[in-house]
């Protein structure tokens, strides 16, 4: 994990504290959607480049 996924983490952490403060469900069910869309942006984005060198040498559609 470097800096950013860090970063984040803390970001959704915080936010869920803060929510959790005003409403413990919501800020649960925040927490674990922001969680989900962060998990699936990350294994695309994970995957994402190595496509894209499969792409500059020819190999690719």
């Amino acid at each position: 994990m470097d800096r950013w996924d860090w970063l984040v983490l803390l970001g959704i952490v915080l936010l869920g504290l803060g929510l959790a403060l005003l409403a413990p469900w919501l800020g649960v069910a925040v927490t674990g959607l922001l969680l989900t869309a962060a998990g699936i942006a990350g294994g695309v984005l994970a995957e994402r480049p190595s496509g894209a060198a499969d792409r500059s040498k020819g190999g690719g559609p």
